[in-house]
């Protein structure tokens, strides 16, 4: 980032001002189907004299092909969970990589069984936040609304499925966020 790549970020893109700030030499594309949040950006954008950061409406289900192998770095950070086909968004995601890229993906730390991440104190809270936010987000465009709680393993699972090889994935636990480190050849080496 430091030397200057092309970088794109998934979501609204309110993590993009610090970003762009702190490396002027990489320039970045900030996506979100939410037109609102978008023109919001681009004017607080224009606010702090940021000319190195491109704010548009896309879906992550269906980006662009005029994208495949334009990035180096892509960002993400719990939204994959609320998208409606997260699994296209999986698959395109390795598409608009250049051949030597770098993604990470954050989403909360959870695990695909039930019985198990019920007994975590904080489930209550994330079944909550998922019912009311995230899956109503994902159901409501036609999705299959996987919610906060999806789980690590179903997370990897379906990375596989959307053609990302076992030693291209690696998952980083914390205690409330798992950071997915997905490479594609030999990321940015």
């Amino acid at each position: 980032l430091s030397s200057g790549i092309n970088a794109e970020y998934g979501g609204a893109g309110r993590h993009t001002f610090a970003v762009a700030k702190h490396f002027p030499n990489s320039t970045f594309t900030a996506f979100d189907i939410d037109a609102e949040q978008i023109e919001k950006n681009k004017i607080k954008c224009l606010e702090l004299g940021l000319k190195n950061v491109t704010f548009l409406v896309a879906d992550f289900c269906a980006m662009p092909q005029e994208w495949n192998g334009r990035f180096d770095y892509l960002m993400i950070y719990d939204c994959m969970h609320d998208l409606p086909h997260p699994a296209q968004a999986m698959a395109g995601l390795k598409r608009v990589l250049k051949d030597n890229a770098l993604l990470t993906m954050m989403d909360i730390n959870t695990t695909s069984d039930r019985p198990t991440q019920t007994k975590d104190s904080i489930s209550a809270v994330l079944y909550n936040i998922s019912l009311h936010h995230c899956m109503s987000v994902s159901l409501a465009n036609g999705g299959v609304g996987l919610g906060a709680c999806w789980g690590v393993e179903l997370a990897v699972s379906m990375l596989k499925e959307a053609g990302w090889a076992e030693n291209e994935i690696k998952v980083i636990k914390e205690q409330m966020h798992a950071i997915y480190v997905l490479t594609k050849g030999n990321g940015l080496q």
